[in-house]
């Protein structure tokens, strides 16, 4: 697909086109500002994304979230396997990121990882069927990953 296909896709969603039909693109958008916000304020002295959510991933609280809510969340399961199917393609490098054991939260992070770059980077499209599986899972996994890290009103 051509770039400035993409281009016009996304410019027509976000200036007059069907919102309701991308809502689960911007939810994960805001989704991964949020947890953005929360694994550089963990990992601030990492240098790059990357290498702060994959920090963020080797932290025990973190990884005990994480399986927790595959040992008791379905929803939460079946979005792990959404991810594991086929694995999610780097663009750029021409290979996919995969999820050989769900437990293991760093494979999890790092095609969560991929999703957000390919989607920020023009790599995902509102109305592609796959598109829409892999954005959705993320944002299931992201939210549910990021909840008992939110601060509580007292």
């Amino acid at each position: 697909m051509e770039i400035e296909h993409i281009i016009q896709q996304w410019y027509t969603l976000a200036s007059s086109g069907d919102v309701s039909r991308g809502d689960i693109f911007f939810r994960f958008v805001a989704a991964w500002v949020a947890f953005n916000a929360l694994y550089t304020s963990r990992h601030s002295d990492d240098i790059g994304d990357w290498d702060q959510v994959r920090s963020f991933a080797g932290e025990l609280d973190a990884i005990n979230r994480h399986r927790q809510l595959i040992d008791q969340d379905q929803s939460y399961q079946r979005a792990i396997q959404v991810l594991k199917e086929k694995g999610v393609g780097d663009l750029r490098r021409g290979y996919s990121r995969r999820i050989r054991n769900e437990y293991n939260f760093t494979e999890v992070a790092s095609c969560l990882y991929q999703v957000r770059c390919n989607l920020f980077h023009g790599g995902k499209l509102p109305g592609n069927p796959r598109d829409e599986r892999l954005v959705a899972a993320s944002c299931e996994i992201v939210s549910k990953l990021i909840a008992p890290f939110l601060p509580t009103d007292h």
